[in-house]
């Protein structure tokens, strides 16, 4: 009989002091001054990629940080940086070729379309993968934990969660992406997803020489992967 998700959130809490240290021994000095100045300003959420890895014990190096904040960006922390403002409201800051995305939560996808809650609430409901539905606040040195990342640590399947995003050509990619980064197992409910919303092969092609800067997949191995989860 498998662990209880009661048991597995409590195994993800008592790991908060590893894992800050874990955050900032991987970061530069320059890096980790910038987030102090942030957390002076508001508060600051981690999600994404560096907490999965860690708890799915991949800790590689980070290539990318994805930061969540409750207030406003200012023009004053931006001052002498490296930075661009993306489509969707966000920021993408390079320090010592380390890139951080920044998204005022405001301008979140999925907290503009899901939900009114509070920050801690709203945030693990409305990501598009279960592995993503988990953050950790710098300020308070601790993780808000989406039902969803429980299942995910329990079932070690990759699911959905919010099914409606802005760029399910992204997603479908992804979704072949992750599956074999991770070597998880793909549900039924997200291969549903992708059937429903099956982009023409020109448009997945084209978002993996945007998002990869490469293409990864060719239109051959997305169709034999399709037919296998019997998309096609």
């Amino acid at each position: 009989m498998g662990k209880k998700l009661a048991d597995i959130k409590k195994e993800i809490e008592s790991k908060t002091e590893v894992f800050d240290d874990y955050f900032y021994s991987k970061i530069s000095p320059s890096v980790s001054s910038f987030i102090n100045l942030l957390k002076r300003d508001t508060q600051v959420f981690l999600f994404s990629g560096i907490i999965r890895d860690f708890f799915v014990k991949r800790t590689n190096e980070f290539r990318d940080i994805d930061l969540v904040i409750e207030n406003e960006l200012t023009e004053e922390l931006l001052t002498g940086l490296n930075y661009q403002k993306n489509s969707f409201g966000g920021y993408k800051i390079n320090i010592d070729d380390t890139i951080i995305d920044i998204w005022e939560v405001k301008n979140t996808w999925g907290f503009q379309k899901k939900s009114i809650l509070p920050l801690s609430h709203s945030l693990p409901e409305t990501t598009f993968f279960n592995f993503s539905s988990i953050l950790y606040s710098l300020n308070k040195k601790e993780f808000i934990i989406g039902n969803d990342f429980l299942k995910f640590m329990k079932n070690k399947k990759i699911d959905i969660v919010f099914d409606i995003n802005p760029l399910p050509e992204l997603c479908i990619v992804n979704t072949i992406y992750y599956g074999q980064k991770l070597n998880y197992e793909v549900s039924n409910k997200l291969k549903e997803y992708i059937k429903a919303n099956l982009q023409p092969m020109e448009k997945l092609l084209d978002v993996q020489e945007k998002h990869f800067k490469n293409i990864i997949y060719p239109a051959s191995y997305m169709r034999q992967i399709f037919q296998m989860w019997k998309i096609l």
